[in-house]
C-alpha cells in the first residue's frame, strides 16, 4: 500500500447548475506543498434565512479526466441548521466566512464577496492505495456540495471540485548523489574490433 494526499485541481460551479441565489464564478487554486488556497468571486442575489442546509455528495473515480469512470462513494449532510445555534456545525461554515471580503454574518446578507486564500488542507487524509493501480491510472474524486433551504425547499447554491489522488513517493537523491557521479563520469566502454567481428 501506497501512502498519498490529494490535490484539487478544479473548484467551482457545478457543471449542471440552475440558476440559485447564490453563484460561484470559477475559483483560482494556488498549491503550498501538499495545501491548496482557494480565491474567486461569489454573488448572493437576495438575504438568506437561518437554517439551511449543504449535502455533501462524494464520487471515487479511476480516471479524474474522464467523468464517465466515475461511481458513487458516499452522501452525507455537512450543514444541517446553517446560522443556527448548533456548535457542533458553526466552524464548518464559520471558517469560510471568515475568508471572505466583506466579511460573511448570520443571517447571510445579499452582496458581491470575495473568497480569499481559503485553505483547503489535503495532506493528513488517511488515504492508502496500491501502488501497482496508481502507477497506471489518475485516481480521484468529485466532491459537490448542494445548498438547500426548505421553506419552501429551493437549491441555493451548488459548488464541486475535482480532486486528485497522488502518490507521495520517498526520494534519497542525496544518499544518492555519489552514485549518480560515478556512473555519469565514467568513460564510455570501447568495443574492440575482435569483438566487433564476432
Amino acid at each position: 500500500m501506497a501512502p498519498t494526499h490529494i490535490l484539487v485541481t478544479r473548484a467551482g460551479p457545478c457543471y449542471d447548475s440552475v440558476k440559485t441565489p447564490v453563484t460561484v464564478a470559477e475559483l483560482s487554486i494556488s498549491t503550498l506543498g501538499y495545501d491548496s488556497l482557494l480565491s474567486g468571486e461569489f454573488n448572493i442575489s437576495e438575504d438568506i434565512d437561518n437554517g439551511w442546509k449543504i449535502k455533501a455528495t462524494m464520487q471515487k473515480c479511476v480516471d479524474i479526466r474522464n467523468m464517465e469512470s466515475c461511481d458513487f462513494l458516499r452522501s452525507f449532510d455537512l450543514v444541517k441548521s446553517g446560522c443556527a445555534d448548533d456548535d457542533n456545525e458553526q466552524g464548518l461554515y464559520r471558517m469560510l466566512f471568515h475568508y471572505a471580503h466583506p466579511k460573511l454574518n448570520c443571517p447571510v446578507q445579499a452582496g458581491r464577496y470575495r473568497l480569499v486564500d481559503f485553505p483547503l488542507f489535503t495532506e493528513d487524509n488517511d488515504l492508502v492505495v496500491p501502488e501497482s493501480k496508481i502507477s497506471t491510472s489518475v485516481f480521484g474524486y468529485t466532491f459537490r456540495l448542494d445548498g438547500f433551504i426548505e421553506k419552501p425547499r429551493r437549491q441555493i447554491f451548488c459548488v464541486e471540485a475535482l480532486l486528485q489522488l497522488l502518490y507521495i513517493r520517498k526520494h534519497n537523491w542525496i544518499e544518492r548523489k555519489h552514485i549518480i557521479k560515478e556512473t555519469t563520469l565514467r568513460p564510455p566502454t570501447r568495443v574492440s574490433e575482435e569483438e566487433e567481428d564476432e
